[in-house]
């Protein structure tokens, strides 16, 4: 059975609770990380296999489904490799960055029990290891994020959401299972304002010692509008 869709997907910064906190969390640009969280499931869930970001070893598809006004960064699906990896990708000016250093989601398939929105919320905060709060690093040129009062590490869930599912969906599972039912997930997450024009390198990494669960560094190259 498709029990948990459980992803850890590690890459950045933001400070919260293990419960949806909407209106009491910080704002950016007019929602709640818990809001921008499930933007960036929608959109890391939505692109096939062959392409998407957090299959990717080398940034090549970063560009792929990017709109708005805040561009999405992604970890490794599953923790599939916690051997470091280097990525490149060329960032408009002005765009802000999320991006999670570790996260999981709950997906209620119509072959689960019949959980409720707590069991939801329980299980997308089981699937981040509890111990990983303090074992997060995130630098930007060389200076550590967590340190900056404007990027700190956030822990936030989200709000009950959908997603659409390619059929080649990350998870190799008949995207019909998926697609239009209630999503939750949880992990810790981090907003930058838009960087300056240049190259930057951003590098995030969580877990210690033999249990590093992700470790990226970007070359980012902020260019145009």
């Amino acid at each position: 059975m498709y029990k948990k869709f459980i992803i850890i997907i590690l890459s950045a910064l933001i400070v919260s609770t293990n419960c949806y906190a909407g209106a009491s969390e910080t704002k950016f640009l007019g929602k709640s990380i818990g809001v921008w969280s499930a933007n960036w499931w929608k959109w890391s869930l939505s692109i096939p296999t062959p392409s998407n970001p957090m299959k990717d070893g080398t940034g090549a598809n970063c560009r792929i489904g990017q709109k708005g006004t805040v561009w999405f960064l992604a970890g490794n699906f599953a923790a599939e490799n916690n051997s470091p990896v280097e990525r490149s990708c060329t960032i408009p000016l002005g765009k802000y960055i999320l991006f999670p250093i570790a996260n999981s989601i709950w997906i209620q398939t119509p072959l689960d029990d019949p959980w409720t929105e707590l069991d939801w919320r329980r299980l997308a905060n089981e699937g981040v290891p509890q111990t990983i709060g303090g074992e997060l690093e995130a630098t930007l040129d060389g200076n550590p994020i967590i340190y900056n009062p404007k990027t700190p590490i956030i822990q936030s869930q989200s709000p009950v959401f959908t997603a659409k599912f390619p059929a080649d969906n990350v998870f190799g599972v008949d995207a019909s299972y998926l697609t239009g039912f209630p999503i939750v997930s949880d992990g810790y997450w981090v907003i930058l304002p838009p960087l300056s024009k240049g190259n930057h390198i951003l590098h995030f990494r969580a877990g210690k010692d033999e249990n590093v669960t992700q470790d990226i560094t970007y070359h980012l190259k902020i260019g145009k509008p």
